[in-house]
């Protein structure tokens, strides 16, 4: 009898363990959260990611916290575990950040009222990621990881190892003798190729020199566009991307990193030290210039990747020179840096309706003399669709040719529609696919793979569905077996891996999962496909390599 008791009481504590327990996973669904809600946390994903129950009901939500990077650091995790598994807290979104993104959400995380996503930067288990550049509480995080940066902790800390361990780092994992020790963080607008080559890992000569003729055309933006500079491959982006910045913040820089600017020489590197310990920071950039800390060829030369705070991006865009590839005419294509053969190429393929979607497009133009290399140089002059409220005067010209100067003066415009006061009615049927006002959708479906039900779908008339549907390797617009009208906004015939929605990447190919496109938008969250090889490794790694083979051919990353 007393066996039977403890045998019952035993199962009742068994079943009440897992029916309560908070890591136990409800039988509901992954849901897209709309506003703020309470929510329990039910499982730590990631250093930066965690899955909650919402208390409402018994939907499941996966949560990617806003403003955060935790780059695999396996502190970032067991903090985490510790802090919030179990507990309830508050999900909330952004107005500036777009959510949903495939299944996941973008939220800030509360607890008894804390920000974690603030608590996890400012103790350094991760950093401020960029593609959250828009969130309001952006800059307050920046300010945060300054703190943790300086003070050598968590992802910051300069640890040794001894020879033979092995320290795991986001997903790479580094073997050997002194880890972190004499790493520094390197300016890849400003620094020599000697200093790329010694500063960073198995950086080869010929990589070092190709960084630097990329940003003579086309300065970087942001560290992860040095993916698109030829050699540098994603395990070397991976191996070194902690020690990168496009902009130096000349308040925090130590002197292995000051060094990175351009040839700056040693007597001005003690110069803004000794500044610095004298007025205990440097308030503007012309100060620089102003004390006399650089020579003013120095200063007029890498002023632009120079800041007295930290900055993730630059844009140092030669305003012009940008052009929109659609429009422009060859005078104006050749001042943007292409050859006058290239420009006569693209104008000439201008042709059945078609408006370019990509710029990686242009290089699959038959007979060009573009590679996807020079394509990458060029990307900051080139558009394929221009914001007539933001464009500069240049870019509008390239546009509206003659009529410009009118459009030009209005400059307040709230839809596309507006311009066609100031245009002829043909010009306006011409451009109005390439132009937008506030923001470009981007909403493309490939007319090279997608089902005549697709393209239906999409709005093309049942003939034009049907006879694009039957076309095979379309490369460029003089392929396309029928005028596109109204639906051009929509025909793409590239893919941009790196932008694409969720929807054109369906159109890619019938039997394509959404299992597949939710890895293709996870992976692209973290850093840009640089490469066809890259994509290629992609897919193979996730044996998704038979649907990669079938559409490789109409895929680029530019």
């Amino acid at each position: 009898m007393v066996r039977k008791i403890l045998f019952f009481l035993f199962s009742f504590i068994f079943v009440c363990a897992v029916t309560f327990s908070p890591c136990t996973v409800t039988a509901g669904k992954n849901v897209i959260v709309n506003g703020s809600a309470a929510a329990t946390v039910i499982r730590i994903i990631d250093g930066d990611a965690i899955e909650v129950k919402l208390l409402n009901n018994d939907d499941t939500a996966l949560v990617k916290l806003i403003g955060v990077d935790a780059q695999g650091f396996k502190d970032a995790v067991s903090f985490l575990t510790d802090y919030l598994l179990g507990q309830t807290v508050v999900i909330s979104p952004d107005n500036g950040i777009t959510t949903p993104v495939g299944i996941w959400n973008n939220m800030y995380v509360t607890l008894n009222g804390e920000n974690v996503n603030k608590i996890l930067i400012e103790k350094g288990y991760g950093i401020t990621n960029p593609s959250y550049m828009p969130a309001s509480q952006y800059n307050e995080y920046l300010t945060v990881q300054r703190t943790a940066k300086v003070g050598n902790i968590g992802i910051w800390e300069n640890g040794v190892r001894e020879n033979g361990t092995t320290t795991n780092f986001g997903n790479i994992t580094y073997t050997g003798k002194l880890a972190y020790k004499n790493k520094h963080v390197v300016n890849i607008n400003t620094a020599s190729a000697e200093t790329l080559i010694n500063a960073l890992t198995d950086m080869p000569a010929g990589t070092a020199n190709a960084i630097i003729n990329y940003r003579n055309k086309n300065p970087f933006n942001t560290i992860d566009e040095i993916k698109f500079v030829q050699g540098f491959s994603k395990e070397l982006y991976d191996a070194n991307k902690r020690f990168l910045t496009v902009c130096t913040n000349v308040n925090y820089a130590d002197k292995e990193e000051l060094f990175s600017i351009g040839n700056i020489t040693e007597d001005e590197v003690e110069d803004i030290l000794s500044y610095r310990r004298q007025h205990s920071k440097i308030s503007s950039i012309a100060v620089l210039k102003d004390e006399k800390l650089l020579s003013q060829n120095r200063y007029s030369k890498y002023k632009d990747f120079l800041s007295t705070y930290d900055k993730q991006k630059v844009d140092v865009t030669e305003n012009d020179k940008v052009v929109n590839v659609n429009t422009a005419n060859q005078s104006q294509l050749t001042a943007a840096g292409l050859s006058s053969s290239d420009a006569s190429k693209i104008i000439e393929h201008r042709k059945n309706g078609y408006t370019y979607k990509t710029l990686g497009e242009l290089a699959k133009i038959p007979g060009i003399g573009l590679s996807t290399q020079q394509i990458n140089e060029f990307e900051d002059n080139l558009n394929t669709c221009t914001d007539i409220n933001e464009a500069t005067d240049y870019e509008m010209r390239s546009v509206f040719g003659n009529d410009a100067t009118k459009v030009i003066y209005k400059r307040n415009y709230n839809s596309v529609s507006d311009i066609s006061e100031y245009v002829s009615g043909e010009k306006y049927d011409r451009i109005k696919n390439v132009i937008y006002v506030g923001s470009d959708d981007c909403k493309y479906i490939n007319v090279n793979t997608a089902t005549n039900t697709q393209l239906s779908e999409a709005g093309f008339s049942s003939s034009a569905a049907s006879k694009l549907a039957a076309a095979k390797n379309m490369r460029s617009p003089s392929d396309l077996p029928c005028e596109l009208t109204e639906n051009d906004r929509s025909a793409s015939l590239y893919t941009n891996i790196n932008k694409a929605t969720a929807k054109e990447l369906k159109s890619l190919n019938h039997g394509v999962t959404d299992g597949i496109i939710n890895e293709i938008m996870s992976y692209r969250e973290e850093q840009p496909f640089g490469t066809e090889e890259e994509m290629r490794k992609f897919f193979t790694d996730r044996n998704f390599f038979g649907f990669y083979n079938s559409v490789k051919d109409y895929l680029v990353v530019r």
